[in-house]
């Protein structure tokens, strides 16, 4: 097994691993994320383990985070993926990781592959530590589309499937966008909803490159409900895999009593459905193994959209700590702005 950086010529190949491979469809680990990371000026580091017939047996895209003073530290969100490989060459790839590292003077690497809770052995055998904090969400709800539409639609909580009705009679419409231009409507509401809710969001410019970077492969689209000539709710929702994946919403101050955004997901499930998707991905709530208090909103909402399904509950962030000193002064500073 050789551990090699690869290619551009290896897009198509490792796009398929990816999305065959990976347990939340593999969106992260994509080869356009990684495109998206460097418009952000981030270097990407992307590592396959290839066998002697040059097939990808593990792969891991590698984004390094630059921070104040020359400090830097490396992050494989969603990853890395493996397919059914030996302990033996995993270790090899971590071991090509943490020569990367040192050589890009990093103090920290940081994975949260999406694995399932209990499967975490392989990266403390690797000299990881669980993390004190999750980047991604630790536990997601996703509902399958198997099913037809009318099965899907049995599964709604009583109170889900009302409101879905209730935005339908008061008149909301739902259009689907993939115009660059729609992204200043998703950020005027961005702005509203981050206020309104304590969150600090990214700049428009983020949301911005992701759109027209993962949106020109039909990865990326705006579903946008509309209400009396106005836009009230947006979301944006990734296509990778056989997941649809809803990434962000945001929704205005006013017109709160439509119920709106329970329309918006309806319809994201529903053209996820038709294209052939297999599972919709609502992200992150809480769950047997992560709780957070502002989340308890959000969660039962999600919930919502299928009474039956429990959350699938990863093992979160694990942490190679190369530099202890710096990662000491790290977590201090993180610990102070809260």
């Amino acid at each position: 097994m050789q551990i090699v950086q690869v290619g551009d010529e290896f897009k198509e190949h490792w796009n398929n691993f990816v999305a065959t491979n990976a347990a939340d469809g593999g969106l992260l680990q994509s080869w356009q994320w990684g495109d998206f990371q460097k418009s952000l000026d981030n270097k990407i580091i992307r590592l396959g383990a290839i066998n002697g017939d040059g097939q990808l047996q593990a792969s891991a895209l590698i984004i390094k985070y630059e921070l104040p003073f020359e400090y830097n530290y490396l992050y494989c969100p969603r990853g890395p993926i493996i397919n059914s490989i030996e302990l033996a060459d995993l270790d090899s790839l971590f071991a090509e990781i943490k020569s990367i590292a040192k050589e890009e003077k990093s103090f920290l690497l940081r994975v949260d592959p999406a694995w399932i809770v209990g499967h975490h052995q392989q990266l403390v055998d690797s000299g990881f530590r669980k993390s004190e904090y999750e980047i991604q969400p630790k536990c997601n709800f996703i509902i399958p589309l198997d099913g037809s539409q009318e099965e899907i639609a049995a599964a709604l909580k009583q109170k889900t499937r009302y409101n879905i009705g209730l935005a339908q009679r008061k008149g909301v419409k739902v259009r689907m966008s993939s115009e660059i231009s729609d992204i200043e409507a998703f950020w005027q509401l961005m702005k509203q909803t981050a206020k309104r809710d304590g969150f600090h969001p990214h700049p428009k410019e983020h949301y911005k490159k992701m759109f027209e970077l993962l949106g020109k492969d039909r990865m990326l689209k705006l579903f946008i409900a509309e209400f009396d000539n106005k836009i009230v709710a947006v979301n944006m929702v990734s296509f990778f895999g056989d997941f649809a994946t809803y990434l962000h919403g945001a929704s205005a101050d006013m017109y709160r009593e439509l119920m709106a955004p329970y329309l918006l997901q309806w319809e994201a499930i529903l053209e996820a459905k038709k294209l052939g998707f297999k599972f919709y991905d609502f992200g992150g709530v809480n769950g047997k193994t992560y709780h957070n208090q502002k989340w308890i909103g959000i969660s039962r909402f999600k919930a919502g959209f299928n009474e039956r399904l429990q959350p699938r509950e990863y093992i979160g962030g694990f942490d190679l700590v190369i530099n202890p000193a710096i990662f000491a002064i790290y977590k201090f500073v993180k610990q102070i702005r809260g």
